[in-house]
């Protein structure tokens, strides 16, 4: 079904007055159409946004939390100004109000909801001091801004895997003294942050030797754009224009989580749990999107002093959730009706920095068996081992690459409708993804386009392609199997760190960035991108789209923060 028959049907089945009559069709949230919510239908809290220097303000994100909520709804002003709360998102309360918008602050702002009709709030907003302008800037920006090449800026767009680029742009270090930062940065385990400085096993061997020439170049380059050789940057800093339009029109529900989570995957079960894998806590963890209550699962230790944290999540045709356990060299699997824990060590789990990244169960229907792989290994020329995993045995099989072809690496695995698996490797000089059959343990390769490559983590639609992201690139892509053809979509913003993209099955991709704070949905027909700006910085990574049975109802889509605890829900309100 085309996107445009999508929305006939709807606009036959939902006149004007109905929708205006219905109350914005106030259902589960699983169950409602929010198409032009903000537009018809009473409202719990409305207003204008406006500013001296603008007048009416378009794109600015509005958000309500209530007072002792973990849970937060934005919406964004239209082209005349005004935001506009549905009813059923906002119950009786007080509520503190804030906004984003680049270059401009609120002053602390309350409101009050009441059950007898809507509240109505004008925001007026003020200029931003330089100081502010510069704390309020996403990722993306700071790289927009900066003066440098593409290599550079790209090196430096990895910084992101662990924080954000304010610590070394607003750092004051020289490129000496910066060179053994950058040094000791590449000491930390993958999954390490400033709450959790997980090291190498190594590290001790790594840091007793001078800097490498490319940490030395890497750490000139950050000295010649962060605050060494002034009190202020030594550039003009560019801002991303407020989202108009489309873009304006969402709904996003943000969830803070407890305890320093760190989210790095989340995956949404069919009674409506968000299950997520922790970066850094060694639990399996589930979010109740109706009450915003976080369960934890704790699962036991295999390699004490090694770092903790688990990366991918999955489920199996059981509905048994799986989880990547990263530096402890497990896999690791709850079943929710029993909340029982197992652990399975990889064969070599006790051997250097082993670890378990990437796991895939949801199409062990097949065959009975689960994908998942190892890096970090002890073997230089093999530290990257493919398994299937036997759910009925509990048995590995280790699956080997083809004679004379490299080490089988990969960031991201994705099983296809036949739980056969592809490899998708991060490497910007990587120049092929790879894809292993299932019943034979054949391995083959497919070329990726010419240009910057690598793939970072990808999903399979209903018609068995595989869509990926490629970091580097800045690109979202698509590989056809039966025509053996990749397609490739340009994003709309620069650096932005393409991390994760799924397809809908309805004619909209859907992607996370990891530099921007901004949701991609691109119409892959139309090729219309309609870019949702998030509330808060966010660093996204894995997605999940929330399909839907009913042609009627928008799909929507759930990431998450990892370096900043949160879950967030974004729903479109018009095709």
């Amino acid at each position: 079904m085309t996107t445009a028959t999508r929305l006939g049907n709807l606009v036959t089945r939902l006149s004007f007055g109905a929708i205006a009559s219905m109350g914005l069709l106030a259902l589960p949230i699983s169950a409602s159409h929010p198409a032009m919510a903000q537009n018809h239908g009473p409202a719990a809290l409305a207003g204008t946004v406006s500013s001296p220097e603008e007048g009416k303000m378009e794109g600015v994100v509005v958000s309500a939390k209530r007072r002792g909520s973990t849970i937060m709804v934005s919406v964004s002003t239209n082209a005349q100004g005004r935001y506009s709360f549905p009813q059923e998102r906002l119950t009786p309360g007080t509520y503190d109000i804030t906004i984003r918008a680049i270059g401009y602050t609120l002053k602390p702002t309350t409101a009050t909801i009441e059950s007898g009709g809507p509240a109505q709030l004008d925001l007026g907003l003020q200029k931003a001091a330089p100081d502010v302008l510069a704390l309020q800037m996403s990722n993306g920006e700071w790289l927009q801004s900066a003066p440098g090449t593409a290599r550079q800026k790209l090196a430096l767009l990895r910084c992101l895997d662990c924080h954000g680029l304010q610590r070394p742009l607003f750092s004051r270090k020289d490129a000496s003294e910066m060179a053994f930062t950058v040094q000791r940065m590449a000491a930390h385990s993958a999954n390490a942050s400033p709450n959790f400085p997980f090291f190498h096993q190594s590290a001790s061997e790594e840091l007793s030797r001078p800097p490498t020439r490319g940490q030395a170049e890497l750490a000139a380059y950050i000295a010649s754009i962060n605050l060494s050789s002034g009190e202020t940057w030594p550039y003009k800093l560019k801002t991303q224009p407020r989202p108009t339009g489309k873009s304006t029109q969402a709904i996003v529900t943000t969830y803070d989580l407890p305890d320093s989570a760190a989210p790095h995957d989340t995956l949404l079960d069919k009674a409506g749990n968000v299950w997520f894998s922790d970066f850094q806590h060694h639990v399996i963890s589930k979010l109740d999107p109706k009450t915003g209550k976080v369960t934890r699962y704790p699962v036991p230790l295999s390699k004490p002093g090694f770092p903790t944290g688990g990366l991918m999540i999955t489920m199996d045709k059981d509905g048994n959730i799986w989880e990547a356990m990263m530096g402890q060299a497990q896999i690791a699997k709850l079943d929710p009706k029993t909340e029982k824990v197992s652990v399975y060590l990889a064969p070599d789990w006790d051997k250097g920095d082993t670890r378990f990244t990437m796991i895939d169960a949801l199409h062990s229907n097949v065959d009975g068996k689960l994908w998942t792989k190892t890096n970090g290994g002890p073997d230089p020329g093999h530290p990257n081992k493919l398994y299937q995993f036997d759910l009925a045995t509990e048995k590995f099989n280790e699956i080997l690459p083809p004679a004379g072809k490299r080490d089988i690496a990969a960031y991201g695995l994705v099983t296809d409708l036949d739980n056969n698996v592809y490899g998708l490797d991060n490497n910007p000089d990587q120049r092929q993804i790879w894809r292993t059959n299932a019943g034979t343990g054949e391995t083959t390769y497919i070329d990726l386009p010419l240009g910057v490559g690598g793939a970072r983590r990808g999903h399979i639609d209903s018609q068995n392609r595989l869509w990926f992201s490629q970091f580097h690139a800045n690109r979202y892509a698509m590989y056809d199997p039966k025509t053996g053809k990749i397609t490739q979509w340009e994003l709309p913003v620069d650096y932005a760190g393409a991390y994760d993209v799924q397809f809908d099955d309805f004619g909209y991709a859907w992607g996370a960035d990891m530099s921007t704070d901004l949701v991609q949905r691109l119409n892959v027909e139309t090729g219309e991108w309609s870019s949702y700006l998030l509330p808060t910085s966010i660093n996204t990574r894995h997605i999940d789209v929330q399909k839907s049975s009913d042609p009627n109802v928008l799909s929507s889509m759930w990431t998450e923060g990892q370096q900043t605890g949160k879950i967030v829900h974004i729903e479109p309100l018009t095709p």
